[in-house]
């Protein structure tokens, strides 16, 4: 093989070191054995560049790729999504080393690591990836340029030195083109991950399901409320799901929630319901950052009233996206929190719906609910005794006791603690026996404000379930039994309703409780917000308003002009800077006076010979023009006394001999004698 189409050590080297860093973010999903597969091809083929062992054959091929097919059916099963597409492209990355036999080759693996290191942008995406991922390329690109050094050379670094200043030079540039080229949709489309772990809540509720979320702290949501749009912390109640259907044990949404097709996603539809709300007071204008949850529900103040174009809303108040939210979204939602809706009555099939209760369970609390009903004046006064009931006698914790059969008896009448979930549903049923229409709604409440930044974080932890009764006259009401019991779980957040032994059961980050480090959380935090919102989040929309401000409008004549414009900038930046690292270097500050005297000089006609001396030109110089030999002495003088005799007080002399310098015009008859 010419040693032009041999694999170098250096390359090969940086090939292994950037499959590893390419291959880590996988980690999270890939199959551990790929990690041991890739060990053993390590092993092959550093024995291969040694000359101890040979290139497999095309049977041993075949068999790996059996070996690995079936591996990758076992791990993902026959569902192909995205992961196992993923997986599959990293075993090929790997068993590539393995046919790797001259630098056409390595070089088409280069290529494919590439197009492999922009995969882990489909698992992770915030800002220490977007970093990884630079750390990807400077690692493929410093084996591109080992692989273009001579097979002599075995130094490691210089090669990621020059990888990274190419990289830096392309950075202007991929700003440009970010910035001013008309943003469109993906130009490929992937199946959504649906192996991928998804926290958040889930279209049932059962005793201890949202206390459990509770515990957790990861993020659901951010939020930016417009300039003095902030509502008081009671009007904090994020609205996600509604659940009218009871089994005794769990609540879940009716077949009329659930189904899609019933969904207000036109104009029309959306008036016909608008007509069913009569919002009061003030809007609240914000924009929900929403994290990943693999659902369709959103998360919104009541009641929405406008909201974006590709959003529906269901019979309930709820928002609604066609396709599972499988990547962090933003939308933005104006919202009445003082409203009435439906308060001039419920249709026959609904009022059944909210007064359905499951035959044989429970019949303390109907025997109860009936009687109170009777003796209650009214409605509100029912509501009320109920309410008093529970600030009476109940404890709210995180360790409720287990439930029998007859959950909603268990805890009205005998162990009377419990979760929001525990209150909620109780509230509801109790509600629906007593005849009054009544519903589950989950979603989240309160939010913690980022003074980094101006905007507000929802937490697992905020997740909450509370109830809504229909009133006559009044409509759909909320009302929310754990504040009854714990009224500070409104005001103060969860923190702050349970007692120590519950609050251990948090889940707390390092040093949680050390200002350094949750001033540190909160920068960090809000620069996470930051990068989704201005980088991941940076749409059509925000890139027409950037042009408007800084093009003055975003047609393809002011793009095109702006990115040559821009080009031909970085273009004589980095052409500035190559004549700047040319520029002539000098040891000592004398040699550069010294320069410039000679240069006057040559541009008058005199030129110095090779290995001549400031005092021996001088002295031959002046055989010609003896004032001119005369000034040059004196300059060569000053010069020697810099140099040689580190005489610093003669530099600025020389410096001002050297600027004022002006040598008289090379004659003819000059000419003549100095040759």
């Amino acid at each position: 093989m010419a040693d032009r189409e041999q694999v170098s050590r250096a390359a090969l080297a940086w090939l292994l070191a950037a499959q590893v860093i390419i291959l880590l973010p996988h980690s999270v999903h890939a199959p551990l054995w790929l990690w041991a597969v890739w060990l053993w091809v390590v092993l092959w083929r550093w024995q291969i560049f040694r000359g101890a062992w040979g290139f497999p054959s095309l049977v041993l091929r075949v068999g790996m790729m059996a070996v690995l097919g079936g591996g990758l059916l076992l791990s993902y099963g026959v569902k192909f999504d995205m992961t196992a597409m993923v997986g599959l492209l990293l075993a090929g990355f790997v068993l590539k080393l393995l046919e790797l036999k001259g630098r056409r080759d390595l070089l088409v693996t280069i290529y494919l690591g590439y197009f492999v290191a922009a995969t882990q942008f489909l698992f992770h995406l915030g800002p220490l990836a977007g970093l990884y991922g630079s750390l990807s390329l400077i690692a493929l690109t410093a084996t591109l340029v080992a692989a273009n050094q001579s097979l002599l050379s075995h130094r490691f670094w210089p090669s990621f030195r020059q990888a990274s200043i190419l990289l830096a030079q392309a950075v202007p540039l991929m700003l440009v083109l970010f910035l001013a080229v008309p943003r469109t949709g993906a130009l490929w489309s992937v199946p959504s991950d649906e192996r991928a772990a998804m926290t958040g809540i889930s279209n049932s509720m059962s005793p201890g399901d949202i206390g459990a979320l509770a515990q957790s702290n990861a993020l659901a949501f951010r939020v930016t409320f417009d300039e003095g749009a902030v509502p008081p912390p009671e009007d904090r109640y994020w609205r996600g799901l509604v659940f009218s259907y009871f089994d005794g044990r769990q609540w879940r949404p009716s077949r009329r929630q659930e189904a899609p097709e019933l969904a207000n996603w036109d104009r029309a539809s959306t008036a016909q319901w608008r007509k069913l709300l009569d919002p009061v007071g003030s809007p609240v204008s914000y924009s929900v950052m929403l994290e990943p949850t693999g659902q369709r529900w959103l998360f919104a103040l009541p009641a929405p009233t406008d909201w974006d174009d590709a959003l529906g809303i269901g019979h309930e108040m709820r928002l609604l996206r066609r396709e599972p939210v499988q990547q962090r979204m933003a939308y933005q939602v104006t919202s009445h929190t003082d409203y009435r809706f439906q308060a001039g009555g419920l249709a026959n099939w609904e009022r059944e719906q909210e007064l359905q209760l499951p035959q044989d369970f429970n019949p303390q609390t109907r025997a109860r609910a009936r009687q109170w009903a009777q003796e209650a004046g009214s409605e509100q006064m029912l509501i009320n005794r109920l309410l008093a009931h529970y600030r009476a006698h109940f404890r709210y914790t995180l360790r409720p006791q287990t439930l029998g059969r007859n959950t909603v008896d268990d805890f009205l009448w005998q162990s009377q603690e419990g979760f929001c979930e525990h209150f909620a549903s109780s509230f509801v049923f109790f509600m629906r026996a007593a005849g009054i229409p009544a519903r589950v709604v989950v979603g989240y409440l309160g939010a913690t404000q980022n003074p980094v930044e101006d905007y507000w974080s929802v937490r697992q932890r905020d997740a909450h379930a509370w109830a809504e009764v229909w009133l006559r006259g009044r409509g759909w009401v909320r009302f929310d039994p754990t504040a009854a019991v714990a009224p500070e779980r409104v005001e103060g957040g969860l923190d702050s309703s349970l007692s120590s032994t519950d609050a251990q059961m948090l889940e707390r980050g390092f040093g949680a409780n050390l200002a350094l480090v949750q001033r540190l959380q909160l920068r960090w935090d809000a620069f996470n917000y930051q990068w989704h919102r201005w980088v991941l989040g940076y749409d059509q929309d925000q890139q027409s308003q950037f042009l408007e401000d800084w093009l003055g409008g975003d047609e393809l004549w002011r793009i095109a002009l702006a990115v040559m414009s821009a080009g031909a900038m970085l273009v004589l930046g980095l052409l500035l800077s190559i004549l700047w690292r040319q520029r002539p270097q000098y040891a000592y500050p004398a040699d550069r006076q010294w320069a410039r005297v000679e240069r006057k000089l040559k541009r008058a006609g005199w030129t110095r010979q090779p290995g001549e001396t400031p005092r021996s030109l001088a002295h031959r110089l002046g055989r010609s023009s003896p004032s001119l030999g005369r000034t040059l002495a004196h300059i060569a003088q000053l010069y020697e006394l810099v140099s040689y005799a580190d005489n610093r007080s003669a530099l600025a002399e020389l410096r001002a001999e050297a600027s004022g310098f002006r040598p008289p015009k090379r004659s003819l008859s000059g000419a003549n004698e100095y040759l």
